[in-house]
């Protein structure tokens, strides 16, 4: 029950957002949505009756299969024909990234672990700087390096965009270098607070391997802890998804939320969003249960 009025507030949010332009521009019963868009709105003020008539009419369109469409260019399509499509591109970009960041954070971590405390200290002050630089920065450095080692060489190494081609290769590294150095720099410092636990140096007290003990015991505490933190990489994942096919010219569902408006922002908003909050629900209530973990927040 409590997982069905956070899903209807979040989708609620949806609503009220998608016709907050005509709360200050205004517009009329059959074009109601983003008229200020074509020049046609009204000047700007405050139209809190035109705002409520809107969201009604967000709110009954979600019922009616009929008006799901999308506007792009004064044409009108199909939303089911546009979104699936768009969104089984955008989802193998970025469930083949967040894969990517994961293992190589989990190597990078084992390997920074088990080096010297200098080698560790370069490498986090290395991750500092990435991760202080702005994402738009890394994806245009990534672009301008492909584009002059091609001036340079001869040999074009990924695609910077094409019109009806998926492109993978540099969507996927430019995707995968934020959250990965997120990863880094948050595992190896969960290692160092499990290793002044007691367990580790009873552990190392018993003469195991460090390898051993950090695979098979570390690592297994800290997944529990990075959980709670992937909902960040997850915000930080989904908005670089949309500077990319941005920039990119990717054809992916993230596009379209710049030609949605009202109830096609509601509903693309929510088929991006939906599956990743059920994915993480579930996940939660199993972790929850296998620490004996209740929903009042006290232990069995």
């Amino acid at each position: 029950m409590k997982i069905f009025r956070q899903l209807l507030l979040i989708i609620s949010g949806f609503i009220l957002i998608s016709v907050l332009p005509v709360l200050f521009y205004g517009g009329g019963k059959s074009e109601l949505f983003y008229l200020m868009m074509d020049g046609k709105g009204n000047s700007f003020g405050f139209y809190p009756k035109e705002y409520l008539l809107g969201v009604y009419h967000v709110f009954t369109g979600v019922f009616q299969q009929d008006q799901w469409v999308l506007f792009v260019f004064n044409k009108e399509y199909p939303l089911q024909e546009v979104v699936v499509e768009r969104y089984v591109y955008s989802m193998k970009v970025f469930l083949f990234s967040l894969g990517l960041a994961v293992v190589t954070a989990f190597l990078v971590s084992l390997i920074i672990s088990l080096t010297s405390k200098w080698i560790q200290r370069a490498v986090l002050s290395l991750v500092n700087i990435l991760e202080s630089l702005p994402d738009v920065f890394i994806i245009i450095g990534v672009q301008l390096s492909v584009v002059v080692y091609f001036r340079h060489t001869g040999v074009l190494i990924g695609e910077i965009a094409m019109m009806d081609e998926e492109l993978y290769l540099l969507p996927v590294t430019c995707l995968t270098i934020v959250p990965a150095v997120f990863l880094i720099k948050t595992i190896v410092l969960l290692l160092k607070e499990e290793e002044q636990k007691p367990y580790i140096e009873l552990a190392n007290g018993k003469g195991l391997n460090p390898l051993q003990v950090l695979v098979i015991h570390s690592f297994r505490n800290v997944v529990y802890s990075l959980f709670y933190r992937s909902k960040v990489i997850f915000s930080f994942m989904l908005s670089n998804l949309f500077i990319l096919e941005r920039l990119f010219n990717m054809r992916g569902i993230m596009d379209l939320l710049i030609w949605s408006s009202g109830l096609s922002f509601v509903l693309i908003s929510t088929i991006i969003f939906l599956p990743f909050y059920l994915v993480f629900t579930v996940i939660e209530v199993r972790l929850k249960r296998s620490i004996g973990l209740k929903e009042d927040g006290t232990y069995a």
